[in-house]
């Protein structure tokens, strides 16, 4: 019987030889013990949404993470946990911005619009959902549905991949997004992916003593040599999660991704750095505030959708700087 390694190998040696015979892939590295290529070419610039405003009057990018049927949003685990809505409260939302005409985009769809500084026409919302959570597609999905709104998710893909093979060996505390899910939600033209990292929405060791800080932020203190990670140790580091979470993605869903969310949504220039490097156009943060034509497509601000809020309080999250 093969190991759960030796199954990541065949898949991975399977898709390599594959994507090496078309020429899909220009750069290898090194995934579960295989050579892998690794990064698609550029992607193209998509074609922007398909209304046009003289004045630049911004969006707002409003951040989601896990929706829980309303019986469920009291349990200790949940209460006053501001990652985790109520579907009836996340319904409410999507509802007012169907009722008051609001405009949803597709990251790929904000990326072309900054790439050509285009201004953004009036109630203009983009829609994320971090992490990957099975209720993106169970409870959220249905209701995006219903009303004809575009969203994007942003999945941390060894969750993903645990969701969508047999052994399921991470145990996971909330289900997580499996390939099929996915496939479905994006062939309705209504929802785009992007990563959140392969494995990188964790922590690292920073000094000898077991301290640790962000993966994404902070050089690792490596013990079995006595000594921090150099700039380029760092930035391969990096790079390899970026690129392991964009090559799943890209095979699983068979078009380019570009759009990630930072980890805990902090970023640095080395990471922007590599995320340009390897094709990500366009990444989100968690900084409070809007989005322009002027936009920086690499540290988009963002607003949380906080557990209980009223209408009118979802209203005033809707409003532009």
């Amino acid at each position: 019987m093969l190991t759960r390694g030796r199954w990541y190998g065949l898949l991975v040696f399977i898709l390599a030889v594959a994507l090496g015979f078309f020429g899909l892939w220009d750069t290898s590295y090194i995934a579960y013990g295989v050579t892998v290529d690794a990064v698609r070419a550029d992607a193209p610039v998509m074609p922007v949404a398909e209304y046009r405003a003289d004045n630049d009057n911004g969006a707002v990018v409003l951040m989601y993470h896990h929706i829980v049927p309303d019986d469920e949003i009291d349990q200790a685990a949940n209460s006053g946990n501001n990652a985790v809505i109520s579907v009836s409260q996340f319904t409410d939302e999507m509802a007012y911005l169907a009722r008051k005409g609001y405009n949803t985009l597709l990251m790929s769809e904000v990326s072309a619009m900054l790439e050509n500084s285009l201004p953004f026409p009036e109630k203009t919302v983009v829609i994320t959902f971090d992490d990957g959570y099975a209720s993106n597609y169970t409870l959220a999905y249905p209701v995006l549905r219903e009303y004809e709104l575009k969203a994007n998710i942003a999945a941390v893909m060894i969750s993903t991949v645990d969701a969508s093979e047999s052994w399921g060996d991470l145990q996971q505390n909330i289900p997580h997004l499996t390939y099929d899910q996915m496939r479905e939600m994006q062939s309705s033209g209504l929802i785009e992916f992007g990563s959140h990292s392969y494995d990188g929405h964790g922590l690292v060791n920073i000094d000898a003593r077991g301290k640790q800080d962000k993966f994404f932020v902070a050089r690792q203190y490596l013990k079995e040599l006595g000594r921090f990670e150099t700039v380029d140790e760092f930035r391969e580091r990096i790079a390899h999660d970026l690129r392991i979470s964009k090559y799943l993605l890209e095979q699983a869903l068979g078009q380019p991704v570009a759009y990630f969310a930072y980890p805990y949504g902090v970023s640095g220039s080395d990471v922007r750095d590599v995320l340009q490097q390897y094709g990500f156009g366009v990444a989100v943060t968690t900084v409070k505030g809007t989005i322009d034509a002027e936009s920086s497509a690499l540290q988009l601000n963002r607003r949380n959708v906080d557990q209980g809020i009223s209408l009118a309080e979802f209203a005033s999250l809707l409003q532009v700087d």
